[in-house]
């Protein structure tokens, strides 16, 4: 792992800019990417001078591709010990540091852009039912891959999803577990856009600057 954080946080004019920084993992959640992203999102709510949030992944690979199964889940099943500070600090107040992340449920009345690179997929495809304004590039999918693996997508998807899209597209997202392409997405309603990659920031900062 690099000397540099799991989420990166920045605040330019009137925007928050909150990247999720694991490119070489897919930017799945680990433990400190989890805790950062909650006081992010803490602290853009309490920040006045904050207007709008963007959210997105590093690199081009992946937006984020859920929990990371070799960190993140053996330690909320317990097959694994906490081994350092972040750990010991996720599992010190789990319940507040994975439902502020995922915002389910926290009360937040300022709007959040989604720019979606890549995979989108598990915690991902969640933590985007919590965001406003959806622009994904050509290159995005989205899955709740949760079944295939036998678990149940643990951050609102099963309440969310049939309130954002078709119903019996939701349940064919969930019960396959199989991912969809940005076209399809865009199709059923689940993203506002589908923009080339060089045009996923600029598209999102234009929707900032409206806001």
């Amino acid at each position: 792992r690099s000397a540099m954080s799991d989420l990166l946080y920045e605040k330019r004019d009137g925007v928050a800019h909150i990247c999720l920084n694991r490119p070489e993992r897919r930017n799945a959640f680990s433990p400190e990417s989890i805790i950062r992203l909650a006081e992010a999102w803490i602290d853009y709510r309490d920040d006045d001078s904050l207007r709008v949030a963007i959210l997105t992944g590093a690199g081009d690979q992946a937006f984020c591709a859920g929990g990371d199964l070799g960190r993140l889940l053996p330690l909320f099943t317990g097959a694994k010990q906490p081994d350092d500070d972040w750990d010991r600090k996720l599992m010190a107040d789990l319940p507040h540091y994975r439902s502020t992340a995922l915002l389910r449920p926290f009360e937040l009345y300022k709007p959040i852009i989604a720019a979606i690179n890549g995979y989108a997929l598990a915690g991902g495809s969640e933590l985007l039912q919590a965001t406003d304004i959806r622009i994904a590039s050509t290159n995005a999918s989205f899955g709740l891959t949760e079944t295939q693996r036998g678990l149940v997508p643990g951050a609102g998807s099963m309440v969310r999803l049939p309130r954002q899209i078709p119903y019996c597209k939701a349940m064919e997202i969930l019960m396959t577990g199989d991912a969809i392409s940005a076209e399809e997405a865009l199709r059923i309603g689940f993203v506002n856009e589908v923009v080339p990659p060089e045009r996923l920031m600029p598209r999102a900062l234009e929707f900032a600057d409206r806001l």
